[in-house]
C-alpha cells in the first residue's frame, strides 16, 4: 500500500518537487523512531501541510492509531496517552507492509454549533471513497492539486491527498490564503465557499483552475456560476461521519448525484440515511432533511434548524429566505438566542446606505414590519455584518455569531475589506444610534478610545489570528471620531505585533500597536 516508483513526484512545496525516495528519506527515520515507542496513539497537530504528510506517513507505517486535531486548544477532548513529539532514529529500516484495514484514523467534527466528536475511520475507508472519487472525475495524470484547506478535515484529507496520493496526481503541499498565490490553471483547486465567494466577488480569479471541488456548505449559484465560466465546478455534499456522500456540477438544477457506490435513502421524518464504504457504521443518519428525485435528491433543510421559540416552531432557512428577497439584504443567518429569533444579516450597498441615512432603530423597525407579513415569529436581535463568518471548512461559524451577539456592543458597519498576506484595510462607520455613544457625550458625542481600541483588536485577531489583549503600545489619539464619520481601518501584521491606524486619507485620528 502506498509503495510507488521510487522516482515517481509525489508532491512539490515550496517550489521543490519530492519523489517516492525523497520522502521515505524523511518519513521512514521518523517511522523507526515510532516503532520503538511503546504508546500507539500519535496525535497530529500540523499547521504545515508538508510537515502533516510526512508524520501521517510515517505514523501509517509505524502502525499507529492517529488522532488529527486542527485546533491545538481542543486537546482536552483528548482522553488517553499520546505520542506528540517524533523523532528521527537513525536505524535502515524497509518500506514495512501494512493493511489499511488494520490503521484507525481519528477525525473531530468541526463543532460549530455543539461541541465536536471523534469520528473513527479505517485507512481502508479513506482509500475506497478516493479511488471512487477519482472513477467519477478522473481527471488528466499528473496534475497537481492545490487547496485552501488543512489536511486535519475530512475534506482536505480526502481531496487534497489521499485522492492525489492513489490517482497518479501532485499533492501541492502550500497551503492557498489568497488567490495570488495561484500561479497556474493546469490545477485541480480544492476549496471552500467561502473562499470561492471572495474570488467571485472581487473577480480574483488569475488562473482559472481547471477544476474546483468545493465543500462545507452550498456553493452561492452566482459563484457557481462564475466559476463554471472556465472552470469544472464540482459541488461536494457529505460530512466528517460520512466521507463523501453525493456531488452537483449544475447549480440550475440544485440536485445531488450519489456516488456510486453509495446508497441514499430517508427515514420517517425525510432525514438522509446512507450506507457506504467510506465509514465504519452500518447506516448512518444526517440531520438533513432531503427529497428524492429519481436517483438524484435536493436538501431540504437541516432538522436541527428548526427553532422552537414560543411554543412555537419556526424554519431558520425560512426566516432567511424572506430575509434575502429584501432589497437592502445581501445575505442572512437566523438562530434562537436568549430564547429569541436573532438575525445576523449582510447588507448590500444600497442597505448600508439607508442604515447609516435612518439609524440603526429605525432600520431594524423596517425589517421586522417587512418581516410581520411572513411569520409571526421573526427576529427581535440584529446585528449587520460585512460577511457571516465561516470555518476553515467553509461551513457557517454560529460560535463567531454567537459571540458577536454576547459583546452587547453595537458593530461598527463595514462598508468594504481589502486584505493581503499581511495588511488589511476595512472602511467602516460607527453608527449614532450604537450604545457606546450614550453618555459620551451627551451634548457633543464622540468615539469612546477604549472602543477604538476594542474594534481595532477585534479585526486585527479576525484576520490575523489570536493577539494578546493587555500588551499595547505606541496608543496615540490625534483627533475626535464622531457618529456616522466613515473612516478607515487599516491594520499591519508584523509577525510579532500588529499596528493599527484610524483615518480617513488625510487625517489620522488614532494609531498604536497589539503586541501578540
Amino acid at each position: 500500500m502506498f509503495d510507488f516508483g521510487d522516482e515517481k513526484i509525489i508532491l512539490k512545496h515550496k517550489n521543490k518537487e519530492y519523489s517516492w525516495h525523497d520522502l521515505k528519506k524523511i518519513f521512514l527515520p521518523r517511522t523507526a523512531f515510532l516503532k520503538k515507542a511503546d504508546c500507539n496513539n500519535l496525535l497530529l497537530i500540523c499547521e504545515d501541510n508538508f510537515e502533516f504528510i510526512i508524520n501521517f506517513l510515517a505514523g501509517i507505517f509505524a502502525q499507529k492509531e492517529l488522532f488529527l486535531l486542527t485546533d491545538k486548544t481542543k486537546t482536552y477532548l483528548l482522553k488517553d496517552d499520546f505520542i506528540t513529539e517524533i523523532g528521527n532514529c537513525e536505524d535502515n529500516i524497509v518500506l514495512p507492509e501494512v493493511n489499511p484495514l488494520d490503521i484507525y484514523i481519528n477525525f473531530f467534527t468541526s463543532g460549530t454549533s455543539s461541541e465536536p466528536k471523534k469520528v473513527r475511520k479505517t485507512l481502508q475507508n479513506l482509500c475506497c471513497e478516493a479511488k471512487d472519487i477519482y472513477e467519477v472525475f478522473p481527471v488528466a495524470k499528473n496534475m497537481s492539486v492545490v487547496t485552501t484547506t488543512k489536511l486535519t478535515h475530512m475534506f482536505g484529507m480526502t481531496f487534497a491527498f489521499i485522492y492525489p496520493l492513489l490517482n497518479d496526481l501532485v499533492i501541492d503541499a502550500d497551503t492557498i490564503k489568497f488567490p495570488e498565490q495561484i500561479q497556474e490553471r493546469h490545477i485541480v483547486f480544492v476549496s471552500t465557499p467561502s473562499f470561492l465567494d471572495k474570488m467571485a466577488k472581487y473577480d480574483n480569479n488569475p488562473y482559472p483552475p481547471e477544476y474546483i471541488f468545493s465543500a462545507g456548505d452550498r456553493l452561492k449559484d452566482e459563484t457557481f456560476a462564475y466559476f463554471e465560466q472556465n472552470s469544472k465546478v464540482i459541488d461536494i455534499y457529505g460530512s466528517t461521519e460520512s466521507g463523501t456522500i453525493a456531488y452537483s456540477n449544475n447549480y440550475i438544477e440544485n440536485a445531488f448525484m450519489p456516488l456510486p457506490n453509495v446508497d441514499v435513502s430517508t427515514d420517517e421524518y425525510n432525514q438522509i440515511c446512507v450506507k457506504s464504504n467510506y465509514f465504519m457504521d452500518d447506516v448512518l443518519t444526517l440531520n438533513d432533511v432531503i427529497e428524492k428525485k429519481g436517483n438524484k435528491f435536493k436538501i431540504l433543510q437541516r432538522s436541527d434548524r428548526i427553532l422552537k421559540i414560543q411554543e412555537k416552531r419556526i424554519s431558520a432557512v425560512e426566516l432567511e429566505e424572506h430575509l434575502n428577497q429584501h432589497k437592502f439584504i445581501d445575505t442572512s443567518y437566523c438562530f434562537k438566542y436568549k430564547e429569541k429569533a436573532t438575525a445576523a444579516v449582510v447588507l448590500n450597498l444600497e442597505g448600508k446606505k439607508e442604515l447609516l441615512k435612518a439609524g440603526s432603530i429605525e432600520f431594524i423597525k423596517q425589517l421586522k414590519i417587512y418581516m410581520r407579513q411572513f411569520s409571526e415569529i421573526y427576529p427581535q436581535k440584529w446585528r449587520f455584518l460585512y460577511e457571516i463568518p465561516k470555518t476553515e471548512t467553509g461551513k457557517t461559524d454560529k460560535k463567531a455569531i454567537e459571540k458577536i451577539f454576547e459583546l452587547n456592543l453595537s458593530m461598527p458597519l463595514v462598508f468594504d475589506k481589502k486584505e493581503d498576506t499581511h495588511q488589511v484595510e476595512l472602511t467602516i462607520s460607527f453608527l449614532r444610534n450604537s450604545n457606546f455613544f450614550q453618555g459620551h457625550f451627551p451634548e457633543i458625542p464622540i468615539l469612546p478610545g477604549v472602543v477604538q481600541l476594542f474594534f481595532a483588536h477585534f479585526f486585527a485577531e479576525d484576520s490575523f489570528g489570536k493577539i494578546s489583549g493587555s500588551k499595547i503600545k505606541k496608543i496615540k489619539f490625534s483627533k475626535i471620531i464622531k457618529p456616522d464619520t466613515i473612516v478607515k481601518l487599516k491594520l499591519k501584521d508584523n509577525d510579532l505585533s500588529v499596528d493599527y491606524t484610524y483615518t480617513d486619507g488625510e487625517n489620522i485620528f488614532s494609531s498604536g500597536t497589539f503586541i501578540k
